[in-house]
């Protein structure tokens, strides 16, 4: 077995957590084995990425020996280990007759993935997503996606590059901790209560639901009038809001809003005044849901 460990400079990992991403010889677990197992880890104080490769498939049962101890007691931070990672895992423990674990796990992906109806994503990929944070990663070319793994990882006789994606998806993985946070503060607005973060919108027929969290605490109360309906309670506010569908341009087809309030439309796509936008296409504009939730909850509260 060849382990490679090295420093790493933590930004986001607390002491009781730890990054866990694996590389297999295939996506069927059934069939296919456990290769490498990549960690990063706070030992006394200091973090490490730690990677345990193996040279064959004799070593797969000491890889998931290392892998129940050092998940021991840990929350697990992954990027879409709900989905592969942990399920690979647990099939492989049952092949060796052991029995599957369910850590606690913190799928980054998850928690991800509702912003892309705010952000025109190209993509969920981890080695898309990181970019956001200013990573860019050195892979060797063929192991950019887990889709291009070659004879090499089956064969075990190159492991360097196998060995460079695993340890720039823990690095990528580690930043992306701190991600939501990262996007909370854009999706945010001051206002004369407190600060207003949106964190959801769905539009149902003609009724448009948003969701806001406010840091300051308020008092219950409800409001309505002809367009919409506002609801406060401690530390959130929800506004119910008469929508109307059509085309925006000769491209866009999307939702607006009666714009009551005279907000300036921060889009591309050019509207009468009268309107505010709150959807193109299939993205929601967060500007301008922010900046009418502002106007809506500073009018009544």
């Amino acid at each position: 077995m060849i382990t490679v460990k090295k420093k790493h400079l933590c930004k986001n990992l607390k002491e009781n957590q730890i990054v866990l991403d694996i590389e297999t010889t295939g996506l069927d677990s059934s069939v296919d084995k456990l290769v490498l197992l990549g960690l990063v880890e706070i030992i006394n104080g200091k973090a490490y990425t730690i990677q345990y490769f193996a040279e064959d498939d004799s070593e797969e049962d000491r890889l998931l020996d290392i892998y129940i101890k050092k998940i021991k007691n840990h929350e697990l931070i992954t990027y879409n280990g709900e989905i592969f990672d942990i399920p690979f895992l647990n099939s492989r423990l049952i092949k060796h007759n052991r029995f599957p674990i369910l850590p606690i796990n913190l799928d980054l992906l998850k928690l991800i993935r509702p912003y892309r109806f705010y952000f025109d994503f190209e993509s969920l990929k981890l080695s898309y997503i990181e970019k956001i944070l200013g990573f860019y990663r050195d892979d060797p070319s063929r192991y950019k996606t887990i889709s291009k793994l070659s004879k090499e990882i089956k064969t075990r006789q190159n492991p360097y590059p196998i060995l460079k994606h695993n340890e720039n998806d823990l690095i990528a993985t580690e930043l992306l901790i701190h991600l939501p946070i990262y996007f909370d503060e854009i999706m945010s607005i001051e206002t004369k209560l407190g600060k207003l973060t949106l964190k959801s919108t769905s539009i149902n027929n003609d009724i448009a639901n948003i969701t806001f969290s406010i840091n300051n605490y308020q008092n219950e109360a409800y409001f309505a009038s002809s367009t919409y309906d506002l609801h406060v309670d401690t530390y959130k506010i929800k506004i119910n809001l008469q929508v109307l569908y059509g085309k925006l341009d000769k491209q866009t087809k999307g939702f607006v809003c009666l714009n009551n309030f005279m907000i300036k439309n921060e889009s591309s796509v050019k509207v009468d005044e009268h309107f505010l936008i709150l959807k193109e296409d299939n993205i929601y504009n967060y500007i301008n849901i922010l900046a009418l939730g502002k106007k809506i909850i500073e009018n009544h509260l």
